[in-house]
């Protein structure tokens, strides 16, 4: 590991402290999490074996390039996340946020004028432009517009509640 360098969650010494903790209470949520923390644990330890490194390190630059890439364009690959678009804008600036890397402005400007588009004339998000607007996409596109945090992304995010009122008599 390089000098100065910050060990990854998994390699530092409380992680053992961060494991659950059984209270002896047998539910699907924590037999999920042992299963998850077993399975970490063996690809760590396949790790420590196999190299001579004492940690894997993080390719920082390919994985801001990979991330910035993203907002502009995925393979066809990530066809079936079609009405998952604003979730996809999220995980990518969040992901950034978590390197902090930077956002190229005209990056961030694109990601607003996208999920404007995805926004319904009633209230909320859809999933991608012409879509059905639900909880889900909208919980994404505000957080990802709240990531951004200029005051274009904030423009976007309509505040007011739409009602559309049935005048008709019954």
């Amino acid at each position: 590991m390089e000098a100065g360098a910050t060990p990854l969650r998994c390699f530092r010494d409380c992680h053992p402290v961060e494991k659950f903790v059984d209270d002896g209470v047998e539910t699907v949520t924590s037999v999920e999490q042992k299963k998850v923390e077993r399975s970490i644990e063996e690809v760590i330890n396949v790790y420590k074996q196999i190299h001579n490194l004492p940690e894997p390190t993080l390719l920082r630059e390919q994985h801001y390039q990979y991330l910035k890439k993203g907002l502009r364009h995925l393979s066809d690959a990530y066809e079936c996340l079609d009405a998952s678009r604003p979730w996809l804008c999220f995980w990518i600036l969040h992901s950034l946020e978590l390197l902090e890397e930077p956002i190229p402005s005209t990056v961030a400007s694109d990601v607003c004028h996208f999920l404007a588009r995805c926004q319904c004339p009633t209230g909320g998000f859809s999933g991608g432009p012409g879509q059905h607007a639900h909880l889900a996409p909208t919980y994404a596109a505000v957080n990802a517009l709240c990531i951004i945090g200029t005051e274009e992304a904030y423009s976007i995010i309509d505040r007011y509640q739409h009602t559309q009122i049935n005048t008709s008599v019954v």
